[in-house]
């Protein structure tokens, strides 16, 4: 199976998934993103939590089977390759993490347009302590971005930018 990720993946891959964290990522996928640490990068990580992963999973899991298959696997790693350029390019003091001003040109740059409000929520709820945010907070962010956005278009349904929803799919599309 490894052999088949190989050709999709190019370059090696660097290790994004902790170790120590099962996820429901298939153990073949799991264990060739983390057996691949070839990739040079500055930026810092000790792999991607299990909320990223349990994110990741929910976004490309089409075939609702709770892991990734080949097809899903491709997506996930051309998603990661343009995250991976889009932070490295806007981490400008090159310190491996993003201040809030960073993230800000980052995600519009990722293809999110988002107000002032939206941005602050995100700084309070990626960033550290040090109001730093890593690529994995980065990445979780992103993703859970893409997935709003297109559970937004589903409930869109006249195109009017307003959605309505009753009390059970504001659960569920928060609590995702």
């Amino acid at each position: 199976m490894k052999l088949l990720y190989q050709p999709i993946c190019g370059k090696p891959i660097m290790r994004f998934l902790k170790k120590s964290e099962p996820t429901r990522l298939g153990s073949t996928e799991q264990d060739l993103l983390n057996s691949q640490r070839g990739l040079e990068t500055d930026v810092k990580t000790d792999g991607f939590s299990m909320e990223t992963c349990r994110h990741i999973i929910s976004l490309l899991d089409r075939d609702g089977s709770g892991k990734l298959g080949l097809v899903e696997f491709h997506i996930l790693w051309i998603k990661i390759q343009k995250y991976l350029e889009v932070f490295k390019k806007h981490d400008t003091n090159n310190s491996g993490t993003m201040s809030s001003y960073e993230m800000r040109a980052a995600v519009k740059e990722a293809g999110f347009q988002l107000n002032n409000d939206v941005l602050q929520v995100i700084t309070s709820r990626y960033a550290n302590q040090q109001h730093a945010i890593d690529f994995d907070s980065f990445i979780g962010c992103l993703i859970r971005l893409e997935m709003l956005f297109k559970m937004f278009d589903v409930f869109n349904k006249k195109n009017t930018g307003k959605i309505d929803l009753d009390i059970r799919q504001w659960l569920c599309l928060t609590l995702f």
